[in-house]
């Protein structure tokens, strides 16, 4: 109603000031006939306000100068045939060149609406390219679609969500939003139209005054996998053509941000499915290969302790028993470091932290080694002033002795191996296991640490064990919130430095 009392105010307006001007033409300056003066206001309504303001221009323009212009003055009578004739003519000319310019401003008005939906869509689809998930993009194109369809909210659900909105813009979801007028599109997906939909599934025409609360479907495919809520203010006009082809537009990029997360777990899925399939192979490798071994060599050994055809003294049957143990010592290693990777994967390591001194867990680590029939001599340079540091035992010792047999195995009899330590920083000791063997090539440096790899060797075939030493020790480290890195030492070989955080003064965690 206000709209349309500013218009008619307008169009009034218009012609009151054409009338001024074709009065002072005619009267002060001595025109005979000043009515063309009138297509001036007749073009502007056209121009400001369309049609039928235009039209509504002319015809007042018709009778005012009829009016007040024409004799006999203050009469709608017009005793000159010929006046009739420039009346009438200038009423066609003034509704033709009204129409013309209402065109040119509606043509104007729909190359800025194609512009800004154009601006909107390029927009929604690179929130769709951008956006790493369906929620991401759908919470861009709802903050588009309040600004660029004149929404008080926007919202967006699932199928999955349960009535729950995964994005919204604006004011929050109303609790009870009503009855929706649905977006409805033609077969051929140009045209679209309101629908409400009441009980019984029933439509009927969009006559009435429109309700506040709009819905639009996202179809991907066959599957209707969401819905996009919008609503305005009570007693607003219902979106427009360019407001439903925006809301349509964004349903279209919502339905291929979905598509995409679902082609984007697939193919997850079937990653997770390759990598697993590659991890199982690499596991049966490694494992029917170094337990097949200890295996073999047990059950030779024990079949000649049973062969009642052999005849063994007892210092050959002391020789083949110190075998078979330490074969099976060999075969509990293994299996030990499968269920201590296990563990690390599962996340079921729980580490007991306490202060501790470095030097003592050091030398209880490598007297466990000598113990286990390790003969190699080790240099170890561990001050003993050095703060005390936040550990498990349990745990140090297991990564310690990984680091340490991997120094052993991969340096030749009488090579150079030292464990030192030294503090690393604020709040850091540094514990450092470095050899003067062959080294490890630098490309290989940063896969140290991963499961089951093994560094080549021209001369040496591969490395020796099933390459979870490193993994298993890297676990441990971790979880007592230290960190371990490779690197070349200063010996010519591999140096294995692992640092660990000092333990607060007051003995806490």
């Amino acid at each position: 109603m206000r709209e349309a009392v500013v218009r008619i105010a307008l169009v009034i307006g218009a012609v009151a000031i054409a009338t001024a001007a074709a009065a002072i033409l005619e009267q002060g300056v001595g025109m005979e006939d000043a009515s063309p003066v009138y297509l001036i206001a007749v073009v502007a309504a056209a121009s400001l306000l369309g049609t039928w303001a235009a039209i509504a221009t002319s015809v007042a323009s018709f009778l005012v100068y009829d009016f007040l212009f024409t004799t006999p003055r203050f009469t709608l009578t017009v005793s000159n045939p010929t006046e009739w004739l420039s009346l009438l003519l200038f009423l066609l000319v003034a509704a033709v060149i009204g129409r013309l310019a209402a065109l040119q401003r509606e043509r104007a008005e729909e190359a800025d609406r194609r512009v800004r939906e154009g601006v909107a869509l390029v927009a929604m689809s690179r929130a769709v390219a951008l956006a790493a998930t369906f929620e991401e993009a759908a919470t861009e194109i709802a903050g588009r679609l309040q600004a660029d369809a004149e929404m008080e909210a926007v919202w967006v659900e699932t199928a999955e969500s349960s009535g729950r909105a995964v994005a919204w813009t604006g004011l929050r979801p109303p609790a009870d939003p009503g009855v929706p007028w649905v977006l409805v599109r033609s077969d051929d997906g140009e045209g679209t139209e309101w629908l409400r939909l009441h009980s019984g599934a029933a439509a009927m025409p969009t006559d009435t005054e429109a309700p506040a609360h709009y819905l639009v479907p996202i179809v991907a495919g066959d599957e209707r996998e969401g819905r996009i809520h919008a609503t305005r203010r009570s007693g607003a006009p219902r979106p427009g053509r360019g407001a439903r082809r925006l809301l349509a537009l964004a349903a279209d990029q919502l339905a291929i941000a979905f598509r995409r997360d679902e082609l984007r777990s697939e193919l997850t899925a079937a990653e997770v499915a390759r990598q697993s399939d590659a991890l199982r192979g690499a596991i049966l490798d490694s494992v029917s290969h170094d337990l097949r071994t200890p295996v073999a060599s047990i059950r030779a050994l024990a079949g000649g302790l049973a062969d009642a055809a052999s005849a063994l003294d007892a210092a050959e049957v002391r020789i083949t028993a110190e075998k078979i143990d330490a074969e099976g010592e060999r075969l509990g290693a293994l299996v030990n470091g499968l269920l201590d990777m296990g563990r690390i994967q599962s996340g079921a390591v729980r580490p007991d932290l306490r202060p501790y001194d470095l030097a003592d867990l050091v030398e209880t680590t490598l007297r466990h080694r000598s113990a286990a029939g390790t003969p190699r001599a080790i240099e170890v340079a561990v001050p003993e002033d050095l703060p005390p540091v936040l550990a498990d035992a349990v745990l140090l010792d297991v990564a310690l002795g990984n680091v340490v047999d991997n120094a052993l195995a991969h340096t030749p009899v009488g090579a150079r191996v030292r464990v030192a330590a030294r503090e690393d920083g604020l709040g850091w000791v540094a514990l450092v296991v470095d050899d003067a063997g062959p080294g490890v090539p630098a490309e290989a440096l940063p896969h140290l640490f991963e499961r089951f790899f093994r560094v080549r060797s021209g001369s040496e075939g591969s490395r020796r064990g099933m390459g979870l030493g490193l993994a298993i020790a890297k676990g441990f480290v971790d979880a007592m919130g230290g960190s371990i890195a490779a690197e070349a030492s200063g010996f010519g070989g591999l140096a294995v430095r692992i640092r660990l955080p000092v333990a607060p003064e007051d003995g806490e965690r």
